[in-house]
């Protein structure tokens, strides 16, 4: 049955305010072609016959008192299991009638200190009522965990209408907050989930499995495909009435069945409730074509420049320094001709043309000034903004939304409007566009001058610069091709340059910091990921802000087990984006990342090697968690050449030929590194994690020193062999070196050379396994 869109409408028209009734949310689940139980709405004032009660299929009914104040109704006495007749009904109704407003005065004293409701007379209370729901006792089926399953849609502001499914019942946030994550609730965006993606979400789920497989000889509860339907019923509904679909009039802010439970094969609800508004966002086309002229501009001006080495003249000799010609720099100041060798002119009227890109190095008072200039003489196609507190200091409450509003003004006028990016930015680097208008000097991000950095196709975004180049200065062997902080997106947001690199191949990998996104730009953000994605490209996401959303669940359960963490992180990963646990992790996923580049990714089965014992048994315990690896088989052509490398040195009579290989301390530099040669030629093998306990004295892994003979940088060492290693083959593989600082040197030379090294085997197991999984789903 297709859902009835049109008669959902007809519900809300007639609805009182913006919530649905129980009886009316049953009317809408029928429209949407979801079973429910059989009822009867009684109006306050009338009587139920016997007749009504006829259609009721059960020997008992369920009354539920139904009033727009009342959303827990049993915690009042509003629900009662009577015999089904009407003079057991009627009595029934008209003692709840009289009893339940009486119950909700002691109940609002009790749990609603403060606010309106607290001071209602019984009489008004008594006036909200408006009828009573008689339903058909439903002798659901009790199979324990599972039984009662919670269904909802929630629009969030960052990606729209969301839809949950979990453990329902009383005692929904006690175990969403106790099992792992995952496991009690999922969470899935209505715009971006299609049928076909819904079994990887919902399978987790800890009843997942219990309710529509066999179980101890028990025959399947509910099919798959039962499940799967009402779920997609839910995500269309939410899709359809969502703040960003123009074809309804209506928006969903929140509904929920707890809970659903299943009787003869099918989910039935037993309570319901539905927010709604006419809340629609009218989401107007981006300008992110335009950030071509931020990245690569042809021409730049900047204000703010004092002739002393303030923050402007520091942005000024960045830029100089990164190879922009001076002669293409227009500096905005009176009183001088040129500085830096740079022309000055006096104001922004007097800059000849219009520049491609222009930064604002002043005050946040004077920010808005400058760029009613710029948009008025039409003199820049991009700006970035470096000032901070617009719109967080005291008396610039206006400035960001007088920035915003002659913004939008120019361009529905058709002006030359440029792109912004800030406020409250650290600037933006560009190394395709040879400059960096950041205010921070290359002494002060790397202690020594850097020889020759990787040069990478990765691109840093990051709602903070200084989080931006905290993360530079620690990884000082690579480059990016972009560092942009884009601050407080006064115009330009996070989603406008992803979608921007969707037209360009330059980018292989975007590294994401994220505080928050703007309304509904978290939606716009997934949905460009996801085409980034399927192109091949890598997105990874540090999301800060963290802690549960503050609202209290009056009127539903949803809200309370899907905070905005767990919401972003479940919708950022379904959309393929890597999303890092901590700040540790994003830094390790960044540089081993872009050093596993342009790897092949076959497939998950995976070869471990270690001289160590302890190293084997980790790793192979690390295998299997969340996106497992599978621990590869050798053929027989592989475990003959392994044998042959560990004859001369005895090896063979001490371990056995498998997966992993424990070659132990006894192995040298070409014994231990010829093995891992095997290993990675085998075509059963699609990836590996290569651990040499440097510590063996029969390996070259030392600087040279006074109290010994090795070398780490003499020809045939174990870090320049897996250097070679690394270049030739075209499978991933990451190194463990789980040793102290001594060891670091060797440590740095495979990172120089590109080589993913993690200094904990478990580490270098977790990564592998997350960026297989992310990888073999494009």
């Amino acid at each position: 049955m297709n859902i009835n869109f049109d008669n959902i409408k007809d519900i809300f028209r007639a609805a009182e305010g913006g919530l649905l009734l129980e009886h009316e949310v049953y009317q809408l689940l029928h429209e949407a072609g979801i079973d429910t139980p059989e009822f009867h709405f009684t109006p306050k004032g009338e009587k139920v016959t016997d007749e009504m009660l006829s259609s009721l299929p059960s020997e008992k009914v369920v009354l539920k008192i139904i009033s727009p104040l009342f959303v827990h109704k049993s915690d009042i006495s509003g629900v009662r299991f009577v015999p089904k007749n009407a003079e057991n009904v009627n009595e029934a109704i008209t003692v709840m009638l009289d009893e339940v407003p009486l119950a909700y005065r002691k109940w609002i004293k009790t749990f609603h200190e403060t606010g309106e409701k607290k001071n209602l007379s019984i009489n008004e209370i008594k006036e909200q009522v408006r009828g009573v729901l008689v339903c058909e006792a439903v002798d659901y089926e009790k199979h324990g965990l599972g039984s009662e399953i919670l269904i909802g849609i929630r629009t969030s502001r960052e990606f729209g209408p969301i839809v949950t499914m979990g453990l329902g019942g009383v005692d929904v946030e006690y175990l969403a907050a106790r099992f792992k994550e995952g496991r009690a609730v999922s969470i899935g965006a209505a715009h971006m989930l299609g049928r076909e993606e819904i079994k990887p979400v919902l399978e987790p789920l800890a009843f997942y499995e219990k309710l529509v497989k066999r179980f101890r000889g028990r025959p399947v509860i509910l099919s798959e495909e039962k499940l799967f339907d009402v779920y997609d019923r839910f995500l269309k509904l939410g899709a359809f009435f969502s703040p960003y679909e123009k074809s309804s009039e209506f928006v969903i802010e929140e509904a929920e069945v707890n809970p659903f439970v299943v009787l003869g094969g099918k989910l039935i609800p037993l309570d319901g409730m539905c927010r709604f508004s006419r809340n629609f966002k009218e989401v107007k086309p981006r300008p992110y074509r335009n950030i071509k002229h931020l990245l690569k501009p042809k021409s730049i001006g900047i204000i703010g420049v004092s002739e002393k080495k303030n923050l402007g003249h520091i942005i000024l000799n960045n830029v100089l320094k990164n190879g922009f010609s001076p002669d293409k720099v227009i500096v905005v100041k009176p009183g001088i001709d040129e500085i830096e060798g740079c022309r000055c002119v006096p104001a922004v009227a007097d800059i000849p043309g219009t520049v491609d890109m222009f930064v604002l190095a002043v005050s946040a008072e004077q920010s808005s000034v400058v760029m009613r200039e710029l948009v008025r003489n039409e003199k820049a196609r991009s700006v970035i903004i470096i000032a901070g507190g617009i719109g967080e200091k005291e008396g610039t409450e206006n400035l960001e939304q007088d920035i915003q509003d002659m913004l939008a003004m120019g361009r529905k006028q058709g002006k030359m409007t440029p792109v912004v990016n800030g406020g409250n930015c650290l600037g933006i680097f560009s190394r395709p566009g040879f400059y960096d208008t950041t205010f921070v000097s290359d002494y002060k991000l790397y202690a020594l001058p850097r020889k020759e950095p990787r040069k990478e196709k990765l691109a840093f975004i990051s709602q903070s610069g200084a989080f931006m180049i905290s993360r530079m200065s620690k990884l000082p062997y690579i480059e990016p091709a972009y560092a942009v902080s884009i601050g407080n997106q006064i115009d330009l947001t996070l989603s406008d340059y992803l979608n921007y690199f969707k037209d360009e191949d330059e980018i292989r990998i975007f590294a994401v910091y994220a505080e928050g996104f703007l309304h509904g730009d978290g939606l716009a953000f997934v949905r460009a990921a996801r085409e980034l994605i399927k192109q091949g490209k890598t997105v990874l996401v540090y999301k800060a802000g963290r802690s549960p959303e503050g609202r209290a669940a009056t009127a539903s359960h949803t809200a309370s087990v899907a905070g905005d963490y767990r919401v972003s992180r479940a919708i950022l990963e379904q959309a393929g984006v890597i999303v890092a646990e901590d700040i540790f992790e994003f830094e390790m996923y960044i540089k081993n990342l872009v050093f596993l580049s342009g790897k092949k990714i076959r497939g998950n089965r995976a070869g471990l090697i270690s001289n160590a014992g302890f190293e084997c048994v980790i790793m192979s315990d690390s295998l299997t968690n969340d996106h497992p690896l599978e621990l590869a088989r050798f053929s027989l052509e592989t475990e003959k050449r392994i044998k042959q490398i560990m004859q001369p040195l005895g090896i063979d009579r001490l371990q056995d030929i498998h997966n992993p290989v424990d070659i132990t301390p006894v192995a040298d530099d070409e014994a231990f590194c010829g093995i891992v040669e095997a290993m990675l030629d085998d075509p059963g093998i699609d990836c590996a994690v290569v651990s040499p306990l440097p510590m063996s004295p029969a390996m070259q892994t030392l600087l040279p020193g006074e109290f010994h003979k090795e070398d780490l940088f003499r020809e045939g060492s174990t870090p320049l062999r897996i250097i070679e290693i690394f270049k030739k083959t075209e499978k991933p593989f990451v190194v463990s070196i789980d040793t102290g600082e001594i060891y670091q040197p060797m440590v740095d030379l495979l990172e120089k050379h590109g080589v993913p090294v993690f200094r904990h085997s478990d580490e270098a197991v977790r990564f592998l396994r997350k960026f297989i999984a992310i990888h073999r789903l494009i």
